[in-house]
């Protein structure tokens, strides 16, 4: 068995430090910087002198900022059950069927990951614009579905490809058909996977900005990053409800990881082992 030295090891562990320092110092400045007194922050001092959670009660009292919140929720738990529930036959069809064009869609799925969201960013403004849902919730469930399916179904084939066919094979000789098959053996044997998606789904739909500029122009239907946008006023701006903003825009995905770090992690090893 090859050893590591203990400079090597020193030095991994020093950079792994570094770069953990480099990703974490700019959540951790915005959350303290969101219960820091304004004049704390303007004045250019790194150490607090008090703490305070005026920002969070001065931009919960804001009734749009309430209403994106509330927006931001509908949309994102829609895409992630949506999502969830198309991508898992999808993925399915892809691993377990074979039909002509097999391999060529499963590569169009994967090729549409490797188009930036700007390239598809006027043609699905343009088709919801013709079809007359622009400023609608609807308009941004149908984009962030849009946008999240095709790695949704990639990832979840992935899982699939590593069950044994035995399994399903020996449900089929007991009677189960197709759906009974993938619902009885199938989903319960990925559901870490299944949260993994559904869960990188919201994320997505939750925090997407570039999409929800485009569609959406009237408040009763902004979202929380566009509600975000909306506190940079010239006329009476505030950094700490800003930064308030933006601790409650990151709060769900942190709380997410949370709550199904051992089903995410179990969910990405799982796709990574095929048996």
């Amino acid at each position: 068995m090859r050893h590591r030295s203990p400079t090597r090891e020193l030095a991994l562990d020093a950079t792994t430090i570094v770069v953990i320092f480099l990703l974490l110092v700019p959540i951790l400045w915005v959350f303290v910087a969101s219960v820091r007194p304004e004049t704390d922050i303007t004045g250019g001092g790194l150490i607090p002198t008090r703490f305070t959670f005026e920002h969070y009660a001065a931009i919960l009292a804001k009734k749009p900022f309430l209403i994106a919140l509330k927006n931001s929720l509908i949309v994102g738990l829609a895409v992630a059950v949506v999502t969830t529930a198309l991508a898992m036959p999808a993925a399915y069809a892809l691993s377990r069927f074979s039909f002509g064009g097999r391999n060529f869609f499963a590569l169009l799925i994967l090729g549409t990951q490797m188009l930036p969201s700007l390239a598809v960013l006027v043609p699905l403004v343009v088709i919801i614009r013709q079809i007359g849902l622009t400023n609608t919730l609807t308009a941004l469930i149908f984009t962030h579905l849009a946008l999240g399916m095709p790695i949704a179904v990639w990832m979840l084939k992935g899982y699939i490809d590593a069950i044994p066919k035995e399994l399903e094979e020996a449900a089929l000789i007991d009677g189960c058909g197709r759906l009974g098959a993938m619902w009885r053996i199938v989903v319960p044997l990925i559901r870490p996977a299944i949260i993994a998606v559904g869960t990188f789904a919201f994320v997505l739909s939750w925090g997407e900005y570039l999409m929800a500029l485009a569609l959406i122009s009237k408040s009763d239907v902004k979202t929380l990053p566009l509600a975000l946008q909306g506190l940079f006023d010239p006329y009476s701006f505030s950094w700490g409800q800003v930064m308030a903003g933006g601790t409650i825009i990151a709060l769900p995905a942190i709380l997410l990881f949370l709550i199904f770090r051992r089903q995410l992690v179990g969910g990405l090893l799982a796709g990574g082992v095929k048996g």
